[in-house]
């Protein structure tokens, strides 16, 4: 089958946990809206790329081969390194950053809280994947399983929130810049600032400088991200997201999975964004 098949999906990774609709397709808008929607938008795709690397994670376990345990794992661990980086630079960064504008200190304390409820869960997540360095043959999936189950509602109940306390943001108008900060997030996601140069090196050297100001957790959240972010979602409205140049997605999703290679093939999504069968399925779904 080559790339451009379709693909019938008979079990994938939009459940258990469930996707949440952008309000831009709720409201039936195509082009470019106010800065409030879209922010809260793509902030909602950033969010359903987690869930289905959550769920690619919790319907794939049971059926995880011996042989696929440490790729499994490694997977794994890369959906705790996107979570933990999200929201971290939420707490530490975006949110700051937002509140200042406004000179509202404390402004989005309840998003922040709302992290707290499932923190636990998600240490717990990674101490026990984390454990499991240097015998892997003990992965036990029932465990994983009953860990992810002990936090996810409170997970997604927080996503799905997180979206119209941005939307609430509107109140602020032009006073909030919020397209500028958060697309200041966004660069800062993928990689650290890179000064710009008169005389821009070659594709080749580019993709090394840009692997040399990604760190490791990165050069395996990055792709972990990528790869579940289905660019058919939602009639393709998202296709062309995030606005990144091509090269670079293309390094991303083609260059960085030569690291741990193995592990991307749990992945929701090819390479080109386009929702691909899982790897490891178990019975077809009722």
């Amino acid at each position: 089958m080559n790339d451009s098949s379709p693909v019938k999906l008979r079990q994938w990774a939009d459940a258990p946990y469930p996707l949440i609709e952008t309000p831009k397709h709720k409201e039936g808008k195509t082009g470019i809206t106010d800065p409030y929607m879209e922010t809260a938008s793509t902030m909602c795709v950033v969010h359903n790329s987690l869930l289905r690397g959550l769920n690619s994670i919790y319907v794939q376990s049971p059926n995880v081969q011996p042989a696929d345990y440490t790729d499994f794992i490694g997977y794994s661990l890369c959906w705790h390194s996107v979570v933990h980086e999200h929201h971290t630079s939420e707490e530490y960064l975006f949110f700051p950053e937002i509140e200042e504008a406004v000179g509202e200190k404390g402004l989005l304390d309840g998003n922040v809280q709302e992290h707290r409820s499932f923190q636990a869960g998600l240490d717990e997540y990674s101490t026990y994947l984390t454990s499991l360095a240097g015998h892997e043959s003990s992965f036990h999936a029932p465990h994983l399983n009953r860990i992810i189950a002990s936090f996810a509602p409170a997970l997604c109940a927080h996503l799905a929130a997180e979206i119209p306390s941005l939307l609430a943001l509107r109140k602020y108008g032009a006073r909030l810049p919020i397209h500028n900060l958060w697309d200041r997030e966004g660069k800062r996601t993928v990689v650290r600032p890179i000064p710009k140069s008169p005389n821009p090196p070659p594709f080749f050297l580019s993709l090394i400088s840009l692997t040399r100001k990604t760190s490791m957790t990165k050069l395996n959240a990055l792709p972990f991200f990528f790869l579940n972010l289905d660019a058919t979602h939602e009639d393709a409205l998202w296709r062309d997201w995030p606005p990144i140049p091509g090269p670079v997605r293309w390094a991303i999703t083609h260059c960085f999975t030569l690291w741990n290679a193995g592990y991307w093939k749990f992945a929701s999504c090819d390479r080109s964004g386009r929702p691909k069968a899982l790897y490891a399925l178990g019975p077809p779904r009722a």
